[in-house]
């Protein structure tokens, strides 16, 4: 590192920046265990009591996690959206809460006749038409869910050319009068294909969290089925559990 001895900046400083270089330009990845204090001081040509300052400094700002025993590694980026799952929200109000702007990309809405595995869920006649919309959801135009809605079209009295390009939960209250009251919710952890790395720009093979969710309204009628895929780097689900 010969131009870090034009820098006048105390070197534990210089190492700090030079370290935080490495982990941008990918030479140390997320979750990556550091070398030894020793051999990283050597390769760095500087003493382990510079080098360990610098380290103080990263594990300050989170940028590495110290383990006892075991090591130093790159700190994995916190989620962006950190929500309770108790807690039913719909996705553009996470975004909104969490200080970013939401949007939509790729939006399609066709009318359709259910399968066999939708009619089940549905409890519903295989003639009876459901609305499917299919959309990704962004983040400051960043890609973080894959949504598909199936909504009861007989019921609910619904238009293809709808507007559903912001929150759907916000369209069917305010606009057609109708709440949700509670929905049920399964958790599958699964793996992105090629449809999810085009939705979510997320490489094949990717962990992602599915959101299987049925909404009711208040006489307990199911009118929406979700499938929603959450990129597992933007958001994070916690539970309150009691006993």
């Amino acid at each position: 590192m010969p131009l870090m001895h034009y820098d006048k900046r105390p070197l534990y400083l210089r190492i700090k920046e030079h370290l935080e270089k490495l982990i941008n330009d990918g030479v140390y990845q997320n979750g990556d265990k550091l070398p030894s204090e020793t051999a990283l001081a050597d390769e760095l040509s500087v003493s382990r009591a510079t080098l360990r300052e610098a380290l103080r400094v990263l594990e300050k700002e989170g940028k590495i996690t110290k383990h006892q025993g075991i090591g130093t590694f790159i700190t994995e980026p916190a989620p962006k959206f950190q929500r309770g799952i108790e807690e039913l929200f719909s996705v553009t109000e996470a975004i909104k809460k969490a200080g970013h702007v939401p949007g939509t990309n790729g939006l399609n809405v066709e009318k359709i006749l259910p399968d066999a595995k939708l009619k089940s869920i549905m409890d519903i006649d295989e003639e009876q038409p459901l609305i499917k919309l299919t959309r990704i959801r962004t983040a400051d135009e960043e890609p973080v869910v894959y949504c598909e809605d199936y909504l009861d079209a007989s019921f609910l009295k619904l238009k293809i050319d709808e507007d559903f390009s912001d929150s759907l939960f916000k369209l069917l209250e305010q606009k057609h009068n109708l709440k949700i009251k509670y929905a049920m919710t399964e958790i599958i952890p699964v793996i992105a294909n090629q449809q999810l790395e085009d939705a979510l720009e997320v490489e094949i093979g990717t962990p992602v969290l599915l959101l299987n969710q049925s909404h009711y309204n208040h006489e307990d009628k199911l009118f929406l089925f979700s499938r929603n895929y959450y990129r597992n780097d933007q958001f994070q689900f916690k539970v309150l559990r009691t006993r």
